[in-house]
């Protein structure tokens, strides 16, 4: 089955975050520097691997795929890179060091394949992303431009245009990637994702409502895509709905401050303070971080509550 892998990434602006060794340090202007590596040997004739969207795939089962890997409770989650795991392959390698923030290690691989996969969309959008990863967003910019000029129609660097459109505050030009990604790739949940983000943060509820549900609908089991849902019916004061949605995720989600306090809240909205209560000790206050004071103010509404 062909799928887009779906990766979280750093907090965008008006999103706060805590600060740990795991974040990604903030962009950085700086000058382009990324293709001094390239050389006029490079544009010899080499055997190049041509792009084949029945390859662009990863071997997994999506039900065992979450689409969004961290969500804010300020109901503000950061928009997510859309990135394409083609097996085992070399780009694969390269992204993946990045991640691991091996950055070295990681563009060694990427100039290693350049001569192979310079007209492949999905090289240039790994390697805008390992730059992404860095905060070089005028590199990133630059190679998710070139990946969508190879692919006209290839939704990955669509997307993540977007998400840079969003960290820069281009919201309207973030909106609309998204919703261009989301029609011209088949699999493109992400982008769809991005969209209802936007959607919750100016409160269209309905909007965002009707996005989740078609994500819960392609996959009922994903926990990401309940809880947007969920948060869509708390916003707009349907708690017993939202109670309803949280009740099918397990004590395992519960602890995680974006969801936990959440469902804690619409309990206590619905009469269920005792319940409110159980869930919200349950909570890892060590890994509240930019939602202590949204968990503070929980605490204080359901302690004041009738057990």
């Amino acid at each position: 089955m062909k799928l887009l892998i779906l990766l979280a990434l750093f907090t965008v602006v008006g999103c706060s975050s805590s600060s740990t060794n795991n974040e990604v340090a903030g962009p950085t202007s700086g000058s382009i520097e990324e293709f001094s590596w390239v050389e006029n040997a490079d544009f010899k004739e080499t055997p190049e691997v041509p792009f084949s969207s029945r390859n662009d795939s990863f071997q997994g089962d999506i039900a065992n795929v979450d689409s969004l890997s961290t969500e804010s409770l300020a109901r503000i989650p950061e928009p997510k890179l859309e990135e394409v795991d083609q097996s085992t392959d070399a780009l694969v390698q390269g992204v993946t060091h990045c991640y691991r923030r091996n950055f070295k290690a990681g563009e060694k691989i990427f100039q290693d394949n350049f001569r192979k996969y310079k007209s492949h969309p999905g090289y240039w959008n790994l390697l805008g992303t390992c730059y992404y990863l860095q905060g070089k967003i005028r590199a990133a910019l630059l190679y998710y431009n070139k990946s969508r000029d190879l692919k006209k129609d290839y939704a990955p660097p669509v997307n993540n245009l977007g998400v840079i459109y969003q960290y820069q505050g281009l919201e309207q030009k973030a909106l609309a990637a998204y919703k261009r990604a989301s029609e011209v790739g088949a699999f493109s949940m992400t982008p769809m994702f991005n969209m209802g983000q936007l959607y919750l943060k100016y409160h269209l509820t309905h909007d965002a409502k009707i996005i989740f549900s078609r994500l819960v609908k392609k996959n009922a089991t994903d926990v990401d895509a309940l809880n947007g849902l969920a948060t869509s019916y708390l916003m707009e004061g349907n708690a017993k709905a939202a109670v309803s949605l949280y009740s099918r995720l397990t004590a395992v989600h519960y602890v995680k401050p974006q969801i936990g306090i959440n469902f804690s809240l619409a309990l206590a909205d619905v009469g269920r303070s005792k319940d409110a209560h159980t869930i919200l000790s349950s909570i890892d206050t060590g890994s509240l971080g930019q939602y202590a004071t949204y968990y503070n103010k929980v605490l204080t509404k359901i302690s004041g509550a009738k057990k």
